[in-house]
């Protein structure tokens, strides 16, 4: 790659990252617009979403979670204060488990992903009529920012991450995509991420007859609005993949060629 092309990729990335980062300080604004405006209807109440069954959506619309999500939440807070509450995670997490800060970020993360989990399969991602679809780890972030109305790193949320893996409570496959033979391009798609035996063992509100009864019906209730928990195939995700790349090049190609008619017309010439 010459350096000219060097240097556009890493202005491209920077602004890339620069972006997303905008876009999370937009959503911890909407957070604290919409806690504000209901703390003014119940003031004796303080209203709260972190670790209560509630979810805000980017929209800035929010909804009370199935019943089921109140103790499941509830068990992630539990963590704070007590490191055995997830006994693989304390003994395999790493000496980060011993420090309470970290408990608590793995805690705020815990709960950001659980809301987009498939409570009887552990698929994380979100149910469409063809299938569950991926979500990225920023996309997981963002929902960080409306939970909490606080900024997190990326390095900070993959550290989380990683804690979660080493305790065998998190598996994920990557999703590459080879979009060009012939220079060898590839692209990625957000991952398959799911939670392994383990993490529901441990998680024990599973294990009550009432929990999974709520988690069964709620589960019907998607089922009759048409959703599919099944993942959306490898194929279908590359085949995605694959035509955005496809509409991407055309796009330069035809900026290229813009380029060439604007040597004869510039923008500002008036044309014949």
């Amino acid at each position: 790659m010459s350096s000219s092309k060097n240097q556009m990729k890493k202005e491209y990335d920077a602004e890339y990252r620069a972006k997303r980062k905008r876009r999370k300080f937009e959503l911890i604004e909407l957070h604290h617009s919409i806690v504000e405006a209901e703390n003014k209807k119940r003031p004796k109440t303080p209203f709260k979403f972190e670790f209560r069954s509630r979810r805000l959506f980017r929209s800035g619309r929010w909804e009370v979670l199935p019943p089921e999500y109140a103790r499941i939440l509830k068990s992630f807070e539990e963590f704070i204060d007590n490191p055995n509450r997830f006994p693989a995670l304390n003994a395999w997490g790493g000496e980060g488990m011993n420090n309470i800060q970290s408990r608590r970020l793995v805690a705020n993360v815990l709960a950001c992903i659980i809301v987009n989990t498939d409570l009887i399969g552990g698929r994380i991602g979100l149910p469409t009529e063809a299938g569950l679809k991926t979500v990225s780890y920023d996309f997981l972030q963002e929902d960080y920012a409306l939970r909490f109305g606080r900024y997190i790193s990326p390095k900070s949320f993959a550290k989380a991450v990683s804690y979660l893996k080493r305790a065998g409570y998190l598996y994920s496959e990557r999703i590459n995509v080879c979009v060009d033979m012939k220079e060898g391009t590839i692209r990625s798609a957000p991952a398959y991420k799911q939670f392994t035996e383990r993490f529901f063992s441990d998680l024990k509100v599973v294990r009550y007859n009432n929990i999974c009864s709520l988690i069964v019906a709620s589960r019907k209730r998607q089922e009759k609005k048409g959703l599919c928990f099944s993942w959306i195939t490898f194929r279908a995700i590359s085949s995605g993949i694959q035509e955005v790349f496809n509409v991407q090049k055309l796009n330069q190609f035809a900026e290229t060629v813009k380029i060439v008619f604007e040597a004869y017309y510039p923008p500002s010439s008036p044309g014949p």
